[in-house]
């Protein structure tokens, strides 16, 4: 498995799709909640979205560097 600094294609992705999310969620352009049918939310509901996105990222990234700091960074087993 790559690191997201050698896989830019995977770090270009999240990215762009995480620029889209906050400007979804911010309602910066009008035209694209329109094109997507989104309706206007009150700003308490999306301070919580935002919380919870960020929560979950941090979360998944604290998960992610237990497991590898308990069990050791995986290698790919050729057979020979």
């Amino acid at each position: 498995m790559e690191s997201l600094t050698e896989n830019r294609p995977l770090l270009w992705s999240i990215a762009l799709s995480g620029l889209a999310i906050v400007g979804l969620l911010s309602g910066s352009s009008p035209e694209f909640n329109e094109q997507f049918a989104l309706v206007d939310i009150p700003t308490e509901f999306k301070m919580i979205i935002a919380q919870v996105l960020v929560v979950d990222f941090v979360a998944a990234l604290l998960v992610d560097r237990v497991l590898q700091f308990l069990l050791g960074k995986g290698a790919l087993r050729l057979p020979s």
